[in-house]
């Protein structure tokens, strides 16, 4: 299922079309969208894009929280949200973290995740997926979804994150070797995490947000004020 560039009243993003038509509204957005996203009305003008009713944009802090949205619950705080109920856009901001979306569309349900490095190191994607089950949802009926990130060409950590991972017991495929650093695949890493749990159909935007100039917002290459978003939501 390749992904396709689509435009709509002023938003540019990427999603894949078969999803669309079994009622999972998703997206990852370009910079060509409206910047900042939610300002100056541009709120009011994303439900109206996606016939959506309601929007959770929570602030986000780097962790494994997940909310589920099911009773009208809509949460401040977190990294991650699990949605039953329709019409509701789940909502993460990005600028070199990994959105992941995790969707079951004969069920309906639709998580989508912050996994930055330290979300990631907490498996806060696998966590969504055994919340999703524990609601109901078949593992083997999930697809996910990797948005734009920052990829393991332009992501160098040091010591101290290589050692978070390898305690948590990713694999060394998480660690790529340049020019005597040691870069990061958060790419890897979540696949592993979705691999664990049992997720096997996995569809990848591909994007770096770091190299791919001019497309995504990049908190590394200087843009540490823009954010780009990313959602999903359940068709009613």
């Amino acid at each position: 299922m390749p992904f396709e560039l689509r435009h709509i009243n002023g938003w540019s993003y990427y999603c894949l079309p078969e999803l669309e038509e079994a009622g999972i509204v998703h997206g990852f957005f370009t910079r060509q969208s409206p910047i900042p996203p939610f300002h100056e009305g541009n709120r009011n003008n994303f439900p109206g894009a996606f016939s959506i009713r309601d929007s959770i944009l929570m602030d986000q802090e780097h962790g494994d929280e997940i909310h589920v949205i099911k009773d009208g619950e809509r949460p401040r705080r977190g990294d991650g949200v699990i949605l039953v109920e329709r019409n509701v856009a789940g909502i993460i901001k990005t600028a070199d973290c990994l959105a992941v979306i995790v969707v079951e569309p004969d069920y309906p349900i639709a998580a989508i995740v912050h996994a930055g490095w330290r979300g990631t190191a907490q498996k806060i994607t696998q966590k969504a997926v055994e919340k999703m089950v524990r609601l109901g949802a078949q593992r083997d009926k999930m697809t996910a979804l990797l948005g734009p990130s920052i990829r393991s060409c332009c992501y160098e950590v040091g010591e101290d994150v290589c050692g978070i991972f390898k305690k948590e017991g990713f694999s060394e495929e998480v660690f790529k070797k340049k020019n005597g650093s040691v870069h990061l695949d958060l790419r890897q890493a979540n696949v592993e995490l979705l691999a664990e749990a049992g997720v096997d159909r996995i569809y990848d935007t591909g994007f770096c947000t770091c190299c791919t100039d001019g497309i995504f917002a990049s908190y590394r290459r200087g843009e540490r004020a823009l954010r780009q978003i990313n959602f999903v939501s359940l068709k009613g």
